[in-house]
């Protein structure tokens, strides 16, 4: 099969930091490698693959024409970012194949881009929410970051010394609701069993931790790596009971175990105390994987060829692509770029002015005042996030002719304000905006503002609700409440910044009442201490820490407010907790510094509240140095 397969950045990268072994079937076709590669040549088991490296724009015309001569591709595979090189793919005269593995870094915002291609492989959440567009979907298929060694063998369960491992990202912003997950169950069980949670794993030694492991607790928005890997590794899988994709591949019950939120450290006891059930289950999904594709390099070979295999009109994906009107074909060109401003990366280098250039051409040729309003909602949002502040104005003007009820038009604007330290000109922005947002809330939940800003928590944690939304197919209102949040948030910085204190806690107090994100709660204690109101100090931070049960700041900000009003037993029994639970989050230095800190500070709050309050507020400003600034902090 002669294959044209994308290559986004190094081949160190791409491809020798995953399981190389796992590309051999790919690479003993007449395959090149096309895409941003550094690298002048590859060679892979004696045999050199050839690279068509594109790093600026071009054509699919021009593409080919640089392929050697009398070659011709039986199929082109893409990710995403192909379309920041070649926006006219949906002209490719051979089939194409589409991998969206970051879907939520660009593709969950304008998901009608797949149509460009014939085939799409797509593993996450929101996967149903392309059923509607002309793709052929493939199969859901996974793969594994790590696999056993040709020679390792799988110990019995109960021979195994880590009872229940996870080894993911966690954080308080994207992740959110899996740290949370992690928390809880250490919470619970950490006393009882052998429980850690890792991250920055070399993926070479993956498979070392899990080889040890009974249990893989997984929290994902995608047919997880964890999966196979636990899989592969004899383990138990558990996951979250709302993640789709993973009841679409694996049976419930049968090759892994099904929780939630409540019911996780009942069932993590029971399997544990049952190793014939945890046997049962996991030797049911170690068998589904006999002749699967384990490794990316499989995964992607495998894709190829059901796709290349089955029968598309390639001239009716060219035709339904040119028939579509001007604005959409820019305006789904120029979302990918999107990937760029996610993951801090330059392909192509001129991406910004190529992003504006085409984004500019979807909204100049859209005729009609609706189809202006998602292009210039985008543009907007990206144009700010990077500082390109009267660009960001010109766009939010625009919309706010057709939109002029959309409360983010007055965020953004008020944003840009605060940093130019126009304080009353950005509150009378946040008024116009938060009062938008409570006439016309729709408007924030059907135009979603894409891209999640860095450092900003509630961000992050409203971005995930959308991708969730298709799951769920219902408004949880998550949208509004985050609008809502952010703009009261704002509004409690600047009073700040004017010194009017009784104002920014009024406003930051509202921000938390409508999510209590921790970052917020972080600047508003100190204001609560400073004017002696503890009991509010307490009720605050004690319902931060309820949502956000890892963050460490809004306990010690609870622990402070129980002390003040003379609640020392009870401030020193969550102490003791959350020690506890942070046991479970290994191989993190700073983690094991609060816990050894938390064993000082305990007696000492029995002998002096006010040298355990001092401790107490040194521990904080130590973790808020080390945590670096969020998003309003640094303007």
């Amino acid at each position: 099969m002669k294959i044209l397969l994308f290559n986004l950045g190094t081949i160190e990268h791409r491809v020798l930091s995953w399981e190389v072994d796992g590309f051999k079937s790919l690479f003993d076709q007449d395959i090149i490698l096309w895409g941003p590669v550094p690298d002048p040549c590859f060679v892979y088991n004696g045999k050199e693959i050839p690279i068509l490296r594109v790093f600026e724009e071009t054509t699919v015309e021009d593409l080919f024409r640089q392929l050697p001569a009398g070659w011709y591709p039986d199929i082109v595979s893409c990710d995403t970012s192909a379309i920041n090189y070649v926006p006219d793919i949906y002209l490719c005269p051979v089939k194409t194949l589409i991998f969206t593995r970051d879907s939520w870094s660009d593709t969950v915002f304008n998901r009608g881009l797949v149509e460009f291609f014939d085939f799409l492989n797509s593993s996450t959440a929101d996967r149903n929410a392309y059923m509607q567009y002309r793709v052929n979907m493939l199969p859901l298929r996974g793969f594994a970051v790590s696999t056993p060694g040709p020679g390792a063998v799988n110990s019995e369960l109960e021979k195994r010394d880590i009872d229940v491992i996870a080894i993911a990202n966690y954080d308080n912003s994207f992740y959110h609701e899996r740290h949370k997950v992690f928390y809880r169950l250490a919470e619970a069980l950490v006393k009882r069993y052998d429980i850690r949670f890792l991250r920055s794993i070399r993926r070479s030694d993956i498979y070392n931790y899990y080889q040890r492991s009974k249990i893989v607790i997984d929290w994902a928005h995608t047919l997880s790596n964890r999966s196979y890997e636990a899989a592969l590794n004899g383990c138990l899988l558990f996951s979250h009971e709302d993640n789709t994709v993973m009841k679409q591949f694996w049976v419930p019950w049968e090759e892994y175990i099904p929780y939630n939120e409540t019911n996780l450290p009942e069932l993590i006891t029971r399997y544990l105390e049952n190793p014939e059930l945890s046997a049962k289950v996991a030797s049911s999904a170690k068998s589904k994987m006999n002749g699967m594709p384990a490794t990316w390099g499989e995964m992607a070979w495998d894709r190829i060829c059901v796709a290349h295999d089955s029968e598309v009109n390639i001239r009716s994906r060219i035709d339904f692509n040119l028939s579509l009107e001007p604005h959409i074909r820019h305006y789904r060109t120029a979302t990918p770029l999107l990937y760029n401003y996610d993951y801090r990366k330059d392909f192509p280098q001129n991406w910004r002015e190529l992003y504006f250039e085409r984004i500019d051409k979807a909204i100049s040729s859209a005729h009609r005042a609706e189809d202006k309003i998602l292009p210039l909602v985008e543009a907007s949002r990206l144009s700010f996030l990077l500082g390109k502040k009267d660009l960001a104005l010109g766009y939010l003007d625009q919309l706010r002719l057709h939109l002029p009820e959309y409360g983010w038009i007055y965020y953004i604007k008020a944003r840009i304000a605060f940093s130019d330290r126009e304080y009353d000109m950005a509150l009378e922005l946040l008024e116009r905006g938060i009062n938008c947002g409570r006439k016309s809330p729709e408007l924030l939940e059907e135009y979603v503002l894409p891209v999640i800003e860095k450092g900003n928590a509630c961000d992050g944690r409203r971005i995930t609700d959308y991708m969730w939304k298709s799951v769920y197919n219902n408004d949880s209102g998550y949208q509004v409440r985050s609008f809502m949040h952010l703009s009261l948030e704002l509004e409690g910085y600047i009073y700040a910044r004017k010194n009017d204190m009784t104002r920014a806690v009024s406003s930051f107090i509202s921000a938390v009442e409508y999510l209590p994100i921790p970052d917020c709660i972080h600047r508003l204690a100190p204001l609560l201490i400073e004017t002696g109101n503890y009991l509010k100090l307490a009720d605050i931070a004690s319902e931060g820490h309820k949502d956000s049960p890892y963050d460490t700041i809004a306990l010690l900000y609870e622990v402070y407010g129980l002390l003040w009003t003379g609640r020392r037993k009870e401030a020193a029994g969550k102490l003791l907790r959350h020690r506890q639970a942070l046991y479970g989050f290994k191989g993190i230095r700073q983690i094991n510094l609060i816990r050894m800190i938390f064993l000082g500070i305990m007696p000492v709050m029995f002998l002096s509240k006010r040298l355990s309050s001092l401790l107490i507020k040194k521990l904080i400003q130590t973790i808020k140095i080390k945590s670096g600034k969020t998003y309003l902090d640094s303007v």
